[in-house]
């Protein structure tokens, strides 16, 4: 199976657990709606088009943690509705520092397929992850073989009940057991080509860890890449 693989670097990225309202925990690895607005900004899509893309079980992508530098927090400016404080307040924010990682998309439609990969080799509009200034690296774009292949699997996941063991990879370095964190994956934006408010239609657990892999006890597809020995699964 024929899919993209690139890779991402930045210096400090945050990306917001969406139900954490007191202050912002970050996922450890940018979830697939990060991922599909980046690839989107870099291709000058249209706000409809992401969501079109988002919501379609035939783009799926994987992302597998390579390296987590430091975490930290730091207090970040937003705007509000009310006046007070000139229309702006504070909150606490977590971070990553020198977070990287590797990201496999497989795209059903050849000419979308053809779009994103050619965005990433040129990007029309400077690669980010969330906010303006949380910029990102986009290097090693290429194409790549799959195969299908019952393995352990370091990279994150959708909880779907699946029973799982966790083995960790060297105890010598640091390691992030999995956790999850729910997040929206899916949205109703616009009826009848007209833009409505946003709507989540669907919710998934996000599974991540670092260090350590994922064996499943029940008979769930992954993949294997070769070059990287990374295993995968897509969502």
């Amino acid at each position: 199976m024929k899919v993209i693989r690139f890779g991402i670097e930045g210096l400090k990225n945050s990306f917001r657990v969406p139900f954490f309202r007191t202050y912002h925990k970050t996922f450890l690895a940018p979830p697939k709606t990060t991922i599909i607005g980046m690839l989107c900004n870099i291709s000058l899509k249209k706000e409809k088009e992401f969501f079109e893309i988002l919501n379609d079980d035939k783009v799926q992508i994987s992302v597998v943690i390579e390296t987590i530098e430091g975490r930290g927090k730091d207090l970040w400016s937003y705007k509000i509705l009310e006046k007070k404080n000139r229309g702006k307040s504070v909150i606490r924010r977590d971070f990553l520092f020198m977070a990287s990682y590797t990201v496999y998309l497989k795209i059903e439609d050849i000419s979308l397929y053809n779009q994103f990969l050619n965005s990433l080799k040129y990007p029309k509009n400077i690669p980010a992850l969330g906010l303006d200034d949380e910029l990102i690296v986009l290097k090693d774009i290429k194409e790549v073989e799959l195969r299908e292949k019952n393995v352990r699997i370091n990279s994150i996941f959708l909880d779907k009940n699946y029973k799982y063991r966790t083995f960790i990879k060297d105890i010598s370095k640091r390691v992030e057991m999995p956790s999850l964190n729910s997040y929206p994956t899916k949205f109703e934006a616009y009826k009848k080509e007209k833009r409505v408010p946003k709507e989540i239609i669907e919710e998934q657990l996000q599974v991540e860890f670092f260090n350590c892999e994922v064996e499943f006890e029940s008979k769930v597809q992954t993949f294997f890449d070769e070059e990287l020995k990374n295993g995968i699964i897509f969502y």
